[in-house]
């Protein structure tokens, strides 16, 4: 057992946000249905992307661009500053078995290890070959990865899919899920599905924003949720992490918002918090 296994209950629509720079406040949020909006964190966490709790633990991992991982309490103090590899680019994060935490690097296109309670990184766990621009993962048990590719904001480049990779590295499929309604930007596993945000198509005005769930087997399309079907979505733009609270609702941070979605059923969806220069990147309940 790790020095920082420690536990506190989840509350309800209680959560932490990264929020980045130029279009958003370039630092982590707090969010609490009694008070509303707060700053949270230490100031030197600089335009966070990956915000990530697992379980009822009482830390969160928050990855920094300028190749960091940071352990916080869930009232936002530093636990621990865990040192990255310059050039990184740190993106989204996942956690693995015990204390291994994995990082997804946007400017090497790879998955990076990094131990939380020995607070130090790894080294490299997969290169994504193919992948112009990775957007979220999830390892697996048997220690492969689902992979999204998704579109570079600045070239427009990459394919639109998820891969899954093995254990070895290895591309299982050539695709795991090529749909053609899919720009995806993070993913979550539940329950035996993939669940993955998307703009579609990425970057432009009219893109649709959807939440898209395929089976964690097979790939097969098992549903999806957006304005034709679940009128909340309408009032979303620029959808991009996800994560799931304690009572099984999934929650999508956005440029606008965070909206929670009933996944047991099409057409349920509702906005917990709205903030129009939130520019949500990922989200950890707390």
């Amino acid at each position: 057992m790790s020095s920082i296994d420690t536990h506190s209950r989840l509350r309800n629509d209680a959560f932490v946000v990264s929020s980045a720079a130029v279009i958003g406040h370039g630092r982590l949020r707090a969010y609490d249905a009694s008070s509303g909006w707060t700053d949270f964190g230490p100031d030197e966490i600089r335009d966070p992307r990956g915000v990530r709790r697992r379980g009822d633990e009482s830390f969160l991992v928050v990855n920094e661009p300028s190749a960091a991982a940071w352990l916080l309490t869930l009232d936002g103090a530093a636990l621990a500053r865990i040192d990255l590899p310059a050039g990184l680019d740190p993106g989204g994060g996942a956690f693995g078995n015990g204390d291994l935490y994995y990082v997804g690097s946007r400017s090497q296109r790879s998955i990076e290890r990094v131990d939380l309670a020995a607070r130090r990184y790894l080294g490299r766990a997969l290169t994504l070959d193919g992948i112009a621009f990775p957007r979220g993962f999830a390892p697996l048990r048997d220690g492969g990865f689902i992979v999204a590719s998704g579109t570079h904001p600045r070239s427009g480049a990459g394919r639109r899919a998820l891969f899954r990779y093995d254990a070895d590295g290895r591309l299982d499929q050539n695709v795991f899920v090529d749909d053609p309604l899919l720009d995806p930007l993070d993913l979550a596993l539940r329950e035996g599905y993939v669940y993955v945000t998307s703009e579609f198509p990425f970057g432009k005005e009219n893109a649709a924003v959807s939440l898209r769930r395929y089976e964690a087997r097979s790939g097969a399309s098992a549903g999806a949720w957006s304005a034709e079907n679940t009128p909340a979505f309408a009032r979303v733009r620029n959808p991009r992490g996800i994560a799931f609270s304690g009572d099984g609702r999934l929650l999508i941070c956005a440029q606008n918002c965070v909206l929670a979605v009933d996944v047991s059923t099409i057409g349920s969806a509702n906005i917990v918090a709205q903030d129009d220069n939130l520019a949500g990147q990922s989200l950890a309940l707390t």
